[in-house]
């Protein structure tokens, strides 16, 4: 099989479907391809109105965008921390959350960018310790 053939099998399989150069979910299908591409506008819909989960569904994202920045993850960055920092699954993801209230014209990259620099500068918790 060449390689073009490939390719076709895979798109179709996928079940990716372009439309006007973007990526379409299907009917009924929560979420959005890219989350760190959206803007706060929608994550703040979809937070509070759409599926359970978006909060965990970020936070892995942020996962992924702190291990492309620095090779690490959450966790590793906060061992480096005193125990007492405050942060936990709520702290963390409040992070993003209130930065989206606060931005909504802001894409929910910089969100995780927001909570990525606030780590990396080993800060405890927003009213944490």
């Amino acid at each position: 099989m060449n390689r073009l053939t490939v390719m076709i099998l895979l798109l179709a399989f996928s079940g990716v479907v372009w439309a006007a150069g973007q990526l379409q979910l299907r009917p009924g299908m929560m979420g959005v391809a890219d989350i760190g591409a959206s803007d706060c506008a929608m994550f703040n819909e979809m937070h509070y109105n759409g599926p359970t989960g978006m909060r965990h569904h970020v936070l892995t994202w942020v996962q992924g965008y702190i291990y492309a920045k620095t090779g690490s993850n959450i966790d590793a960055m906060l061992a480096t921390m005193p125990e007492d920092n405050g942060w936990n699954f709520d702290s963390l993801t409040d992070v993003f959350v209130d930065y989206c209230r606060a931005n909504p014209d802001a894409q929910v990259s910089e969100a995780a960018i927001a909570l990525w620099t606030t780590l990396r500068a080993g800060n405890s918790a927003p009213g944490g310790a």
